[in-house]
């Protein structure tokens, strides 16, 4: 049965040739007045000169000995998306610290005058302590639930369910002009009623160690134990990112104290703080040996230890027969095995580089996880590529090629590919910049840790015993962003921009095929109110290791921060239960910033929309006719300085997500999905003081399925952070 076509909004190709005609129009109309930026904080100590980021970064990245952190963060240019390995120097993450203590004093740091940089390397740093308090209030009230959500509609508590600490305090030091050591010291939540371990301060990351040897044929460093965000290229250890195509609305824990300042820097940069750069970077613990500036040319990392993938708990048992409040599996039992049986990740990469403009790299990582102790099986995987940057005529052109292998005792893959070519200009080169990429990954190709999402080949697990593993973003064929790569797809993506006095709009459009058809279902994220849901149905129980299930049909998996929801296709042979058709992927991606002058005070509107699509046919854009899945997000974003460090903030999110004649029908009205949600915010940013902030948001939200009725939930979310930093 074709059902009709209902999206309650605009359809995408009337969005995007509106968009274009706005663009084009302000842009051959007169220049808007350019809006004011925002004044600077005044320093806490009177008599210092004032420091800005900028010297902020420079000052640490001399103590922590990191020629990573760039001694130079011009915040009025386009950051360039990263594609290449960084040139990743011996210290500490300095991207993070920077934008964890964004706002703080950094005069009693110290800034990089008069001395040069090579003087100031050269200097023992005193035993240095530093750090920030949290408390994070939470609040929800659902007037309408899930089943069996009972007793829990109503909560007011402290903290969110995710473990994050209230306090964090980093001691750092410098014996001499080679060496370095840091270590993080946190205190978690105690407000919890009962004793616990919350109540004493722990090393939840381990010790730092850090340290760096500069001699004639070369530098060399090694960083040690703790918890180092790490980056390899895109393919191998890496995170997809893209930082301007979100709704900052929401706080994230490890944001500063900065007022107006993270908006302003959000409309020039795309960026809401110093540290976003952490998104482009996984998590690891282990030994990092890298060398740079070798003769020849050449740079190497090689490391052992572990990431996320490798840190989690196999020894788990999952009952999925009987169910806990909200429909979500039972976890039982934990044998113990995940903390005695090995599970690594090795790897590392040879770069050499050609002039300023141009280099090479080799980067390969494995990645095993030991099953028995006796036998000695592995299920295990090691991926290989060749990375390639230049510049050509004003063109950067950069790539990345390479091929995995999976092997478990339950299955062995073929070699799977992975491809990708991007050029991007600018707009002196081709009046609009562009940004293109084109990319083939081949079904059998498979890595936890780079930023291809690989779930669409259900011969390939993670876990056999999970269909989605605790922490997984998508199952079978996500519906993704423009620039978001999955496996077993051929596809292009290309993005523009233009400015427009204060004001500035982004397109970027995907389009993308499956190589064959191996999975019987496609999945999509619940955006607007992805993060209140995750907050209810937290991504990671004790023990787990599948994905937190809920629901009352048990269509929606959280992961950290989001939820996403899994669709079964019908469109399947009827003896075998195998899909019989490529499905075709279509994503547009729309982005407006108006910065505003109101009554002398700076304020900044955002919108972004987001439309996706699975179809058995070709499309030239994302389409609700003929669909497996059309989904559509439209957020608004409203910030207005009305005072000195006190400012206003509003949100507007709308969802919109159709099934199509291949997807399970509602029992009651025989129709196919038919979705809608929204969320309303309001709240504050009230910088009490330098380093002290007060940040208030209060949230309505409501979701329904007219085709399924009891997919319904409503209610508000309230919370309240305080956050000093010393």
């Amino acid at each position: 049965m074709e059902p009709p076509t209902r999206s309650r909004f605009v359809p995408v190709r009337t969005l995007c040739a509106l968009a274009l005609s706005v663009a084009l129009g302000a842009a051959a109309g007169a220049q808007a007045p350019a809006v004011s930026p925002p004044a600077e904080p005044p320093s806490r100590m009177a008599d210092a000169a004032p420091i800005t980021i900028e010297d902020a970064a420079v000052a640490l990245a001399i103590v922590l000995e990191d020629d990573a952190f760039p001694l130079s963060t011009d915040l009025e240019e386009e950051p360039k998306q990263r594609e290449v390995a960084p040139d990743l120097e011996v210290g500490p993450d300095t991207t993070e610290l920077a934008g964890v203590f964004e706002g703080e004093d950094w005069n009693r740091v110290g800034a990089a005058e008069p001395d040069t940089v090579a003087e100031l390397r050269e200097r023992p740093v005193s035993l240095t302590a530093f750090g920030y308090y949290r408390l994070f209030l939470y609040g929800r009230d659902f007037s309408e639930a899930y089943p069996n959500l009972a007793p829990f509609e109503r909560v007011y508590g402290v903290g969110d369910g995710y473990r994050e600490p209230a306090m964090s305090v980093t001691v750092l030091g410098r014996p001499s002009g080679r060496a370095s050591f840091a270590t993080e010291l946190f205190v978690f939540t105690p407000y919890d009623g009962i004793e616990s371990e919350n109540d004493i301060v722990s090393l939840n990351l381990g010790v730092n160690f850090y340290g760096n040897f500069r001699t004639e044929v070369g530098n060399y460093g090694v960083r040690a134990g703790g918890i180092h965000w790490y980056n390899l290229s895109p393919f191998t250890i890496g995170v997809y990112q893209v930082l301007d195509r979100f709704s900052i609305f929401d706080r994230t824990p490890w944001e500063g104290v900065d007022g107006i300042d993270k908006y302003q820097r959000y409309f020039t940069t795309g960026s809401r703080a110093v540290g976003d750069e952490r998104w482009n970077y996984q998590a690891f613990q282990g030994l990092i040996l890298d060398g740079r500036s070798l003769p020849g040319d050449l740079d190497f990392d090689v490391f052992w230890g572990k990431t996320q993938p490798n840190g989690g708990l196999p020894g788990a048992l999952t009952e999925p027969g009987e169910t806990a409040p909200g429909d979500s599996p039972i976890y039982t039992g934990l044998s113990g095995e995940a903390r005695s049986l090995p599970s690594f990740i090795v790897g590392g990469k040879v770069q050499r580089a050609f002039g300023d403009d141009t280099f090479a790299a080799f980067n390969s990582i494995t990645s095993y996880r030991t099953l028995d102790s006796l036998s000695g099986e592995r299920r295990q995987y090691q991926v290989h590529t060749a990375q390639l940057a230049t510049e050509v005529a004003g063109v950067s052109l950069s790539g990345e090629f390479g091929a995995s292998l999976y092997e478990s005792p339950e299955y062995t893959s073929p070699w799977g590919e992975a491809l990708m070519a991007r050029a991007q200009t600018t707009a002196e080169t081709t009046q609009l910049p562009l940004d293109v990429q084109v990319y083939q990954v081949g079904r059998h190709f498979f890595n936890e840790n780079g930023e291809i999402a690989t779930n669409n080949n259900p011969e390939i697990r993670a876990d056999p015993r999970c269909t989605v593993p605790a922490g997984g973003g998508s199952a079978g064929g996500l519906i993704t962003q423009v620039n978001q790569l999955a496996h077993n797809r051929r596809g292009i993506n290309v993005n523009t921009r233009l400015g427009a006095g204060p004001a500035e709009f982004g397109v970027g459009w995907g389009l993308a095929h499956e190589l064959a058809p191996t999975t019987d279902q496609v999945s999509y994220v619940h955006r607007i109110n992805g993060l209140a849901l995750s907050r209810v149905y937290n991504p990671f129980p004790a023990e787990a290791v599948c994905a937190t299930q809920f629901g009352p049909n048990a269509r929606k998996f959280s992961f950290f921060r989001g939820v996403f929801e899994r669709v079964p296709l019908t469109d399947v042979e009827p003896v075998t239960g195998l899909p019989t058709n490529r499905k075709y992927f279509h994503a547009v991606d729309l982005q407006g910033k108006l910065g505003l002058n109101v009554l002398g005070r700076p304020g900044y509107l955002f919108y972004l929309g987001s439309f996706g699509s699975a179809n058995p046919t070709l499309r030239p854009l994302p389409t609700d006719d003929d669909t497996y899945i059309f989904v559509q997000y439209h957020e608004l974003d409203a910030y207005l300085e009305v005072a000195p460090g006190f400012v206003l903030a509003g949100y507007l999110g709308l969802e919109d997500a159709q099934g199509g004649r291949f997807t399970e029908l509602g029992e009651e009205t025989g129709q196919p999905r038919n979705q809608f949600g929204r969320g309303i915010g309001l709240g504050f940013d009230w910088t009490v003081a330098q380093g002290t902030g007060l940040f208030f948001r209060h949230r309505w939200f409501d979701f329904e399925d007219e085709s399924f009725p009891d997919d319904t939930y409503a209610g508000t979310e309230t919370t309240l952070e305080l956050k000093v930093f010393f």
